[in-house]
Formats: structure tokens, C-alpha cells, sequence
């Protein structure tokens, strides 16, 4: 199905991806979650690294940010499952093609298979010793910070994730080259990393790469920290994103629909 610019063209093509995704077997859902954690945590990786290595203030933070969008960018290139992203199927429900409660089904599916990515990527990274003592503090300082977010700014920050997020993917749906997708792709996470927002497949590796690097952290905290962006990230793509970009082409979708 081609995609072009606009809210309808991009709610009509949300609408097929969702079609297509609530067809796919329980297996192949798990899988592609599976894979799409993994995406991430290379770009995590990347990111680390880099960042770590430049003592210049600012400048690592720069660079590191341009390597993440390698995990974004494969998981929509290879189609796996991403659980932000796959927050705006909810134009489904907008639109009464699904009900809700096997949307929330598939999404709480897809978001417990890129837990298990991250945290297998995570057990990876500390088993092969790739990262050096600069990466490891980094990861640690990271994710200590993480887990003592107030709440409130917690939810805020997820919910501007997701907006940034979402906007990329529906910035990549409308181009038909794939060299373009790329470049939308790598400006819009270069973004979304540089804001510092929270993320939650991509906390699902930080946290758990310093969990497994020795960092002091609880069960209680990272489940409060996923929970919390995960409520906010939903909120950002299945609620704002989607909702709006819905509202903007709901007389023409229903046109359609009669």
C-alpha cells in the first residue's frame, strides 16, 4: 500500500498497518518484539560508547545521539514490533475497526517482547565485557537517575518522547524512498535523544545493563520507572499523536467507511 503526505493518507495507512498486525500470530509478534528490543539496544550501545569516549561537554552528548537512531531505523526497515511506535494503532479504535481490549492485548504483548530484547541485549553487553569503566558508570549514572524521577516529570517527559517518536515514524510512512525514511528517521531520534525524554524500550536496556553491571537499583524502582513511561509514552502516541492525526482526517475517513 503506498503512503503519501497529509493526516488521511497517514491515518489510512495506520489503519492498514493495524489490520495487518492484529492478523499476526501470537509467535510472530513475540518475535518481532523481541527483535525490535534487540534494535534498540544497539543503538543504545552505540550511543553509550560514544558518548562516553568524548570528555568535550556537549559534544558527547551530540554524537552519541547520532548513533542511536540505528535501532529505530532498522525496526521499521526489517518491520519489527516496537511497542511506541505501535501505540498509534489506536487510530483503530478511533475509527471502530477493533475494539480496545484486543488492542491493549496486542500492545501489552509487544511491550513484554522488547523487554525480553532489552534484557537479553543487556545480559549480552555485561557477558562480553564490551563496556570499559567510563560506559559502565555512564549506564549506572544514567539509570540511578532514571529510577528517582518524581513521577510527575516522569509522565511528562514520556509523554514529549512519544510525540517526538511518533512523529518520526509518520514522517517515515509518508516518504516512498527508503534513503528518505532514513534521513527523517536519523534527524527525528537525534532529536528524541538529545531531549533527554524517557523512553521506555530504550530504559529497558539501560536499566537493566547497569542492573547487570552492578548498580544498586530494585525490582520497585525499575517497575515504577517502566510503568510510569510506559503510561506516558502510550499517552504521547496512542492518545495525542494518533488521536489528533485522526481528528484532522475523521470526515474523510468516515466518507470512506459508509
Amino acid at each position: 500500500m503506498n503512503v503519501h503526505s497529509g493526516p488521511k493518507a497517514l491515518t489510512e495507512y495506520i489503519l492498514y498497518l493495524s489490520k495487518h498486525k492484529a492478523n499476526k500470530r501470537f509467535i510472530i509478534l513475540l518475535v518481532q518484539g523481541f527483535l525490535a528490543g534487540l534494535y534498540i539496544a544497539i543503538g543504545a550501545i552505540g550511543s553509550l560508547k560514544v558518548s562516553a569516549s568524548v570528555t568535550t561537554p556537549g559534544l558527547g552528548n551530540f554524537l552519541g545521539a547520532v548513533v542511536f537512531p540505528v535501532g529505530i531505523i532498522a525496526i521499521i526497515l526489517m518491520q519489527a514490533e516496537l511497542f511506541t511506535s505501535d501505540c498509534m494503532v489506536m487510530v483503530a479504535v478511533y475509527a471502530g475497526r477493533t475494539k480496545i481490549n484486543k488492542t491493549i492485548r496486542i500492545l501489552f504483548l509487544i511491550v513484554f517482547a522488547n523487554l525480553l530484547g532489552a534484557i537479553f541485549a543487556a545480559f549480552l553487553t555485561q557477558a562480553s565485557g564490551i563496556f570499559d569503566e567510563a560506559v559502565t558508570n555512564l549506564v549506572i549514572a544514567k539509570a540511578i537517575h532514571k529510577v528517582h524521577m518524581p513521577i510527575g516529570q516522569l509522565l511528562v517527559s514520556s509523554v514529549l518522547c512519544n510525540i517526538i517518536v511518533c512523529t518520526g515514524v509518520c514522517l517515515a510512512y509518508s516518504c516512498k524512498e527508503e534513503i528518505t525514511k532514513i534521513v527523517v528517521l536519523w534527524l527525528t531520534i537525534s532529536v528524541f535523544i538529545l531531549s533527554g525524554t524517557e523512553h521506555i524500550v530504550a530504559n529497558m536496556y539501560y536499566l537493566f545493563a547497569a542492573l547487570f553491571h552492578g548498580a544498586e537499583l530494585t525490582a520497585q524502582g525499575i517497575a515504577y520507572h517502566l510503568a510510569v513511561s510506559g503510561v506516558g509514552n502510550f499517552i504521547g502516541g496512542g492518545i495525542i499523536v494518533s488521536g489528533i492525526n485522526y481528528l484532522l482526517a475523521y470526515r474523510d475517513i468516515e466518507k470512506v467507511k459508509k
